[in-house]
């Protein structure tokens, strides 16, 4: 079978293989494992050797390192671990007849060795191995845009709507109209063309909308200049053919309408871009089932290919399976205790798990909002179609109880009330979104709150919080212990893993530069973290407001008039609270190591400094290196800014009088993992001699697990008494 264009080219860049036939030799296809070990070692839960399920793989390790030699790809990949271990085949071997047996433990697959004193160095390469279940499994290849494929689509779309009462929106207040999108592509038979909901009646009431990565400029989109000629046709052979294979999916799942930005949207118009971003969480919230092309890299990929197996080492491998099958015996009104054993053989498979945070729809910071906030999803990964809802999740192709194991992107709370209105809020944390969104590509800095802002809206209007670029009010000032992590960015980088083009772009003429507002995080590219807002105390460690912190106004006023979740034109915030002033020379060692860290960039460097008179340590993260001008002013000794600590947050006291239920998120063998006694902001003057105007520059943590913030014999005790509280602005 001949392999896509975009296969070939996902290989030479990422050392991605793929393959439609699993591997088979004549040294792994005499290997036969038990149905009963492999269900065995699935259930197991200590992993110890002496209760592992063995099968026989080799007679020796002379005869698997022939077999590795000779090709095989399961000794291939098993063996060299142990070459990684740093094991010698002359050792292991020993007198030449010591078996090889791999070890089943959660359904994989481990090489293992009957050597008790090499227990320490035993391999740990594993292969997932699929349970038969009595019967042949399903073939490894997947055709997603196959009729059985939409056939299985349509009965779980048809199962969530009629029978998952957690799938279903609140219901509407008495005389408001349901939600349609502005405009739909209508995508018949006889082709494709836009129309404007309010036209098609009550059938616009169901649609299907794509979450794609548009991969750059996209080649066909609605502009002012064709509206017209969209609204007659719009010709299908010219379509990217990720739309083409979205048209189909409609088709096949027998559903009229299709909902995509680049055609729904009119692009280049910044009223009808501003009009439509406000209303994107109810085009996914409402879609009766978003359609990801998630492993497509741009929107000419497609993604109803037939799937094979991606892999990075090892190839699946096609291994017998002894499958026993029970037949009953006896007269229907008797039957017989006795039961006959007839032996049949499966073929199964082994292969190694490629995650689906692997597939690139899910390093894109616009497609992260659609994913949460839809009902439905149909997922287009890598190796096979998903299915995941509200309630449940299933798979169509290659079956791993791994994968149905853990769901795909975070999942709305079950256990919620299916009338009440706080879904979203009630089942993600602001801080978890905070910090997987952050992770994400932007192709555009200044998409850094527009991608975020249909999420945003929902919470919104769940909580009754006010939005302040990224951050709540409420939450406040908590909500300001934010910190940044170059090493887990996904920020824009040269060795981004596609390049692509934001999804929106309003024309910047329109929008001022909101990374003005240094105190939130939306003023970095990087990956951030954020402290638990007051109502997720089940969230480690628990924080509550230093003493005398007060926050007296939080403004920001957005560029537009209605842009409030999207655009910020000003902002600062008035806050009260215990400052210690950084010396000059400290002021000076922080820039300067972070400017001669590795990269300089944000949060790729935690510096621990000691301050104070009496030289108590505390930890650094400054959220950018300094500019090259700043640096030629520090070496000249002139303009040295002026810096300060702002303490925050302290870590609250435990209630004594609480009985440990459960062991806790941040509990580590066995024992408490304390936080920080205190967080707070590293400061700077934004005017030389205005030091009651200030802007973020840092984050600092002070004492960790050795200090439970009431008593310590370290300094931070100290320390605390020498700050003093002051009134600053911070913008």
């Amino acid at each position: 079978m001949d392999r896509p264009d975009h296969e070939k080219d996902l290989e030479l860049r990422h050392g991605w293989k793929h393959t439609y036939e699993p591997h088979s030799c004549r040294h792994c296809d005499w290997i036969v494992i038990k149905e009963s070990e492999l269900k065995a070692g699935e259930d197991l839960q200590g992993h110890q050797l002496s209760s592992l399920s063995n099968v026989y793989l080799a007679d020796s390790i002379s005869d698997a390192v022939l077999a590795r030699d000779e090709g095989c790809a399961l000794f291939e990949y098993l063996l060299d671990e142990i070459n990684s271990k740093g094991l010698s085949f002359d050792i292991l071997d020993l007198d030449g007849s010591r078996a090889v047996y791999g070890s089943f433990t959660d359904g994989r697959l481990k090489l293992s060795h009957n050597l008790d004193e090499y227990d320490s160095k035993s391999p740990m390469r594993f292969l997932n191995v699929a349970v038969p279940s009595g019967t042949p499994t399903e073939p490894l290849e997947c055709d997603p845009g196959s009729p059985n494929a939409f056939q299985v689509a349509r009965k779980w779309i048809s199962t969530c709507l009629s029978s998952h009462p957690h799938c279903r929106l609140p219901p509407l207040p008495p005389g408001t109209k349901p939600f349609a999108p502005t405009r739909l592509l209508q995508v018949g038979e006889h082709g494709v063309k836009l129309v404007e909901s309010s036209d098609e009646g009550d059938e616009a009431q169901t649609w299907c909308a794509l979450s794609y990565v548009w991969g750059g400029d996209q080649p066909v989109k609605t502009t002012r200049e064709n509206l017209s000629a969209h609204y007659d046709n719009i010709p299908f052979d010219k379509l990217p053919r990720t739309i083409r294979d979205a048209v189909r999916v409609c088709r096949g799942l027998d559903i009229r309408y299709l909902w995509v930005d680049a055609l729904c949207i009119i692009q280049g118009d910044e009223q009808d871009l501003r009009k439509e971003l406000g209303t994107m969480s109810e085009i996914y919230m409402h879609a009766t089932v978003t359609i990801s092309a998630a492993w497509s890299t741009k929107a000419d990929d497609g993604f109803l290919h037939p799937r094979g197996h991606w892999y990075h080492y090892c190839p699946p491998i096609k291994l017998k399976v002894n499958v026993q099958t029970r037949q009953r015996s006896g007269t229907e009104k008797r039957e017989e205790k006795s039961m006959e054993t007839t032996e049949t053989y499966a073929h199964e498979h082994a292969y190694v798990d490629r995650e689906w945070r692997d597939d690139p729809i899910n390093s894109r910071a616009w497609t992260y909002q659609e994913h949460i906030l839809s009902q439905r999803m149909l997922l287009y990964r890598s190796t096979l179609l998903e299915w995941g809802c509200w309630t449940v999740f299933d798979s169509y192709g290659l079956i791993d109880p791994a994968i149905k194991s853990t769901r795909p992107y975070p999942q709305l709370s079950s256990k919620l009330d299916p009338n009440c209105s706080s879904v979203l809020s009630s089942s993600i944390p602001w801080s978890n979104i905070i910090s997987e969104y952050s992770t994400r590509h932007l192709s555009v800095a200044s998409d850094r709150l527009p991608g975020l802002s249909a999420i945003a809206r929902i919470y919104h209007r769940e909580t009754g919080k006010e939005y302040l670029a990224g951050l709540w009010r409420e939450d406040l000032p908590l909500a300001l212990c934010w910190w940044a992590d170059g090493s887990t960015s996904r920020g824009m980088t040269q060795d981004d893993y596609f390049d692509a083009e934001s999804s929106f772009q309003i024309p910047s003429k329109g929008l001022s530069d909101y990374r003005a507002l240094s105190w939130s995080w939306v003023s970095i590219n990087d990956a951030v973290y954020a402290l638990s807002a007051a109502n997720e105390e089940e969230f480690s460690p628990n924080y509550r407001p230093a003493p005398e912190v007060k926050v007296f106004r939080a403004e920001v006023t957005p560029a537009y008039e209605g842009g409030e979740f999207d655009s910020v034109a000003s902002g600062y915030i008035d806050i009260q609270g215990p400052m210690k002033e950084v010396t000059a020379s400290l002021a000076a060692q922080l820039l300067q190591e972070k400017a001669s860290s590795p990269g300089s960039v944000s949060g790729l460097c935690e510096l621990n400094v000691s301050v104070g008179e009496q030289g108590h340590e505390v930890t650094v993260v400054l959220d950018a290196a300094p500019q090259n001008e700043e640096l030629e002013s520090m070496r000249n000794g002139t303009n040295m800014p002026r810096m300060w600590l702002l303490m925050l947050a302290e870590q609250a006291e435990e209630d004594e009088d609480e009985e440990d239920e459960e062991e806790s998120s941040y509990q580590l063998n066995n024992e408490t993992a304390k936080g920080p006694a205190y967080q707070g902001l590293v400061l700077r003057e934004v005017v030389q001699g205005r030091s009651d105007i200030l802007r973020r520059m840092g984050y600092f943590a002070c004492c960790g697990d050795s200090c439970d913030g009431s008593s310590c014999d370290d300094g931070c005790s100290d320390l605390r008494k020498e700050f003093r509280i002051r009134r600053v602005t911070i913008v």
